[in-house]
């Protein structure tokens, strides 16, 4: 027969075994329960430093800016609404989502009917409609798209939302290889460029955060109002000087035209060859004034990132870039 002790010491035992067995079932409940629980889709700030918290993801998305929907498209997104387009240049596969007015025109009433579980729009354009969608409670997005870190930004965004990571991924570093096969070819030389921003009533200058400017900067040519102040109501923008112009003298004068760009490019030319102070620029002595095709420059290219940098080298180094444009 077991001693006093012995047997006190098999109850201490047992006690704590019977302990542990019960600690260790109760540390699986919250484990359990944290799976079986529905955690956000997504969880971001966009553009304008609103939170967005998608609790699924996103089966009925409403695009209001033609440059969002190609790149949702390219992601193997879709879209139930999308803005309508002047241009016919529409793929097959987006124009099956129902059109909601034109990217500066949009009409709510539509967007609301299609019932969507997010809106995507363009910051500065349709930051008016997020009162009235989040009263319908619609999750709705702002989100910038001026540069070309903007790109890549919404890229890996879209990927998300679409859930296409990998894919993002690569159509990232397809991009990043071939912009890096232009600037690899770039010569050991500074030139000095002015890109103008051309409108029928007005001229200023672009700086590096607009898309001309920033693809000047990635081909590292000297942009000559990269010091200027910019404009308040359009910060990529900075005022016009002719008499700074001149005593920049660049090497080429690129323009970027808003509007009818034939109106403005005869406009133009015909204030070069009466005005001594323009015919006095090396740009102008030399027959270096060039137009810039506006889909190009004018808006973000998105992914015709690459043709657009390679359009801007060909103007530039002719001799080393004449097949990258």
């Amino acid at each position: 027969m077991l001693n006093l002790f012995t047997r006190y010491k098999l109850i201490i035992i047992t006690a704590v075994l019977l302990l542990l067995i019960t600690g260790c079932n109760n540390s699986s409940t919250p484990s359990t329960a944290n799976n079986s629980s529905t955690a956000p889709y997504l969880t971001m700030t966009d553009d304008t430093g609103r939170s967005i918290v998608l609790s699924h993801k996103p089966e009925r998305i409403v695009v209001l800016s033609p440059s969002f929907l190609e790149l949702l498209y390219s992601l193997d997104g879709h879209a139930v609404g999308r803005p309508n387009s002047k241009l016919g240049t529409i793929p097959l596969a987006e124009q099956e989502a129902a059109e909601v007015g034109f990217v500066y025109n949009i009409n709510l009433e539509k967007v609301v009917a299609l019932q969507p579980d997010l809106v995507i729009g363009l910051e500065g354009m349709h930051d008016k409609f997020v009162p009235i969608l989040e009263s319908n409670h619609i999750p709705v997005m702002i989100l910038k798209y001026k540069t070309y870190d903007d790109v890549f930004d919404k890229i890996a965004l879209f990927g998300t939302i679409a859930g296409s990571e990998q894919q993002a991924h690569v159509l990232a570093q397809d991009l990043k290889t071939k912009l890096t096969a232009i600037s690899n070819k770039l010569p050991a030389k500074k030139v000095k460029v002015a890109i103008l921003h051309a409108t029928a009533k007005s001229v200023t200058l672009e700086l590096d955060t607009s898309i001309a400017g920033s693809t000047a900067k990635l081909l590292q040519l000297e942009n000559v109002a990269a010091d200027s102040t910019p404009l308040a109501v359009s910060p990529e923008l900075a005022p016009y000087s002719l008499e700074k112009l001149v005593e920049k003298n660049p090497d080429i004068l690129l323009v970027v035209t808003m509007g009818n760009s034939t109106d403005i490019e005869k406009n133009m030319n015909e204030t070069v060859k009466n005005n001594p102070a323009w015919l006095s620029l090396q740009a102008v002595k030399n027959n270096k004034v060039v137009y810039l095709p506006s889909d190009l420059f004018l808006l973000n290219p998105g992914l015709r990132m690459p043709e657009a940098v390679g359009y801007m080298a060909n103007i530039v180094y002719p001799e080393i870039y004449a097949n990258a444009k």
